[in-house]
């Protein structure tokens, strides 16, 4: 599949598509900056198209341009008329049609062109017929300096494009911390700073520039950490009034959920936030066997990766929270 994908790309230019998943981390940012800056160099047309804004500091990664980066939530009537005009849409970093967004799904789901998904999460969605899925992978951004390896394109990738895709891999791999993290991962981060990619300059703009809000966002969350399930896992939780009363905007809680881990004995970490509409987002992270992809998936319609997995909630935030204690104590007492 992958490379019948590459030889169309270097018949013509194409008018291309790149969509990543609703609030864009750093590596839906890498990725799909370093992959259209990659196939800008190679002539095509390239927007990107983000469900909603990223982080200031990720609007600060190298290569950012309104010019052809484009954010659903502000430009509603444009959505639409982007998907109508892309001859090959990407899908980066998600594995199924739901983590885009309302906007976006029913137009991703009814896309007529060639559609390519790009991505490391688990069970990706039969719809995307032509997937290159790869859950070993540290990242999104890892797979598609793979791509373009096999592309035989190296010598294309200019600063910009290794910035962001180095970006994409220390955020996921948590500054290569994470098991995920392979031989084949530091080789790929050596060569992207051949390039010009700067770890220091990317860390500092991720990890310390933090604004009031974030640092303000960051300590409500560990203040209501509670440590459960026999020493085994920690719960934090944001409210809506609390993000309201830090000032929070979107990013500012990135993170957070693994502070929960670097407690001693806690083997799993799970962050509750809520937004205004009362909807509760979850983040779950582990340490080992412990499989937060399947817990998330037969729990909370969630899912991601066996150390990293995302769900969501409709009860009352309280509610979720005592729900949760009962199901983490039982499910760790296993």
């Amino acid at each position: 599949m992958l490379h019948d994908v590459l030889r169309t790309l270097r018949q013509r230019p194409y008018q291309i598509l790149i969509t990543t998943h609703w609030a864009p981390d750093g590596d839906a940012i890498g990725s799909s900056l370093g992959w259209a800056h990659y196939l800008r160099a190679l002539g095509h047309q390239v927007t990107v198209l983000l469900p909603n804004a990223p982080s200031k500091s990720l609007q600060l990664s190298m290569g950012y341009s309104a010019s052809f980066v484009r954010i659903a939530e502000d430009s509603p009537n444009l959505v639409e008329e982007l998907f109508n005009h892309a001859e090959i849409h990407f899908a980066l970093d998600y594995n199924s049609p739901s983590r885009v967004g309302m906007a976006l799904e029913p137009l991703v789901r009814a896309f007529a062109g060639r559609q390519v998904l790009i991505d490391h999460h688990q069970q990706p969605d039969p719809l995307f017929v032509e997937a290159y899925s790869d859950t070993l992978k540290s990242s999104t951004s890892e797979m598609i300096a793979d791509v373009i390896v096999a592309d035989e394109g190296w010598s294309r990738v200019d600063q910009a494009c290794a910035d962001n895709l180095l970006m994409g891999i220390i955020t996921d791999s948590g500054s290569f911390r994470y098991p995920s993290t392979s031989a084949q991962t530091l080789y790929t981060a050596a060569r992207l700073m051949e390039v010009g990619a700067e770890p220091s300059v990317i860390h500092e703009r991720l990890f310390d520039s933090s604004s009031l809000s974030r640092v303000q966002t960051m300590a409500c969350g560990l203040q209501s950490m509670q440590i459960i399930a026999n020493g085994n896992a920690a719960l934090m939780s944001l409210s809506s009034a609390d993000l309201e009363g830090a000032g929070y905007v979107s990013g500012d809680s990135e993170g957070l959920v693994n502070w929960g881990l670097s407690v001693d004995g806690v083997r799993v970490s799970v962050l509750l936030r809520e937004d205004a509409s009362g909807l509760v987002k979850m983040s779950f992270r582990s340490k080992g066997d412990h499989d937060v992809n399947e817990f998330a998936r037969s729990h909370y319609a969630g899912g991601g990766h066996r150390n990293a997995a995302g769900g969501a909630s409709k009860l009352p935030l309280d509610t979720l929270r005592a729900e949760l204690v009962l199901k983490l104590t039982e499910w760790l007492a296993h």
